[in-house]
């Protein structure tokens, strides 16, 4: 089931362009496996979204969809650690290179400020990357953690 899901969300993935929001954006599929979690459920709320064309819903307005928002750089940022997390993995495991120092872009840090962001994620590359199944949302949150914890760094976190 899982691959079937999988290869369904690869197959309709360049029509879920959305985002303006959380995760899988706002649309149809969003609210009908709302409050459900795991992979499945959000390939298939995106998978939904995208199929029910989500970019109605954010030209009118509808289904918690708003036309009028402009896309965050979380959400920027976001995209890109979901669609690049292996190489800011083999970035942040010798502390530099072009995929962590356009995350760190990303993230507004200022280039006097970017080879203390990849000694931090060098040096914590383990709690970056647990695991070979690390996701690009838990890396994000640890990193945003890290940063906060660090004197240099912790001026780039919001909120």
């Amino acid at each position: 089931m899982r691959i079937l899901i999988l290869a369904l969300a690869l197959t309709f993935a360049p029509m879920t362009t959305a985002l303006a929001d959380n995760d899988v954006g706002c649309g149809v599929g969003t609210q009908i496996w709302e409050g459900n979690s795991g992979l499945e459920f959000k390939l298939l709320a995106s998978l939904t979204n995208g199929m029910t064309f989500q970019s109605i819903s954010i030209t009118f307005g509808l289904l918690n969809c708003d036309g009028r928002g402009t896309v965050t750089a979380s959400a920027r940022t976001r995209h890109f650690a979901a669609t690049s997390l292996d190489r800011i993995a083999r970035d942040a495991a010798v502390g530099g290179g072009e995929s962590l120092d356009t995350l760190a872009a990303l993230l507004d840090i200022e280039e006097e400020d970017r080879s203390a962001f990849g000694e931090l994620a060098r040096s914590h590359f383990d709690r970056l990357f647990p695991s070979d199944r690390a996701t690009s949302d838990g890396m994000l949150e640890v990193l945003t953690d890290l940063m906060r914890e660090d004197d240099q760094l912790a001026s780039y976190v919001r909120i």
